[in-house]
């Protein structure tokens, strides 16, 4: 007898390689494999939520406008582009586009900046809170208006008195 006898038929073969976990398992008809979810849909079925509680402010007119402050820093089209947003959607939440709305040198907006500032305070990093202070210390030393000044001063203040309750 040679060799060749005493190895196992072609069919034997198939089914020591149908019950292998490394080829994997013959799946039953009808039963389907789950596939591992789609991450990226995931992430903009999320997103969209986000944008859809946030209301006019999840729209992306909001950001097209919101973006633009950024973008006109420093030209002659800032202010107007400031005025436009808080019309639409009222002062901004952020803290880097709230100490851009500082530099506008209108009083109007300048205070009620600082107030919303004042809000946002608490809630800010380390980091943006020393910002928010530095900027608050710039205006009550060197604005033109008496009262962008004073309101500044006491605004500065406030948010020393918090800075160090909570350290």
């Amino acid at each position: 007898m040679s060799d060749y006898d005493d190895r196992p038929d072609w069919r034997e073969l198939d089914r020591r390689r149908d019950k292998s976990k490394l080829y994997g398992r013959i799946e039953e008809k009808g039963q389907k494999k789950e596939r591992p979810k789609d991450r990226y849909q995931a992430g903009r079925v999320k997103e969209a939520l986000d944008r859809l509680f946030m209301g006019k402010k999840g729209t992306i007119e909001h950001e097209k406008l919101y973006n633009k402050i950024h973008s006109t820093y420093g030209s002659n089209r800032f202010v107007s582009t400031v005025r436009k947003y808080i019309e639409e959607y009222g002062l901004p939440d952020d803290i880097s586009a709230l100490l851009l709305i500082l530099d506008t040198k209108e009083q109007d907006i300048v205070c009620s900046g600082i107030e919303k500032l004042k809000e946002l305070y608490p809630n800010l990093t380390s980091r943006q809170q020393e910002d928010a202070r530095r900027k608050l210390s710039i205006l009550a030393m060197t604005d033109k208006s008496r009262e962008v000044r004073n309101v500044a001063g006491e605004a500065l203040e406030e948010v020393k008195e918090t800075a160090g309750k909570v350290t």
